[in-house]
């Protein structure tokens, strides 16, 4: 495992953190009232687009070394 994937797993596993505090703090909440729930719904979105984008990656780097071990 080189050094690229396991900052990729270190990303992931520090924006799921935020999304889950965070998405678990929206749920309660009926509407944005004050500025720290304007901060929270700002952090949340600021996790979820890494989130999302480095578990593609890493994903599609899974899917590459499974496809080079059973074709090589």
């Amino acid at each position: 495992m080189n050094s690229n994937n396991i900052k990729r797993i270190i990303i992931v596993l520090i924006c799921s953190l935020g999304l889950n505090y965070c998405g678990n703090y929206l749920i309660e909440m009926p509407n944005i009232e004050t500025l720290l729930d304007g901060l929270n719904a700002f952090i949340f979105f600021t996790c979820l687009f890494p989130f999302v984008i480095v578990s593609i990656a890493l994903i599609s780097d899974l899917f590459k070394s499974i496809y080079k071990l059973a074709y090589n």
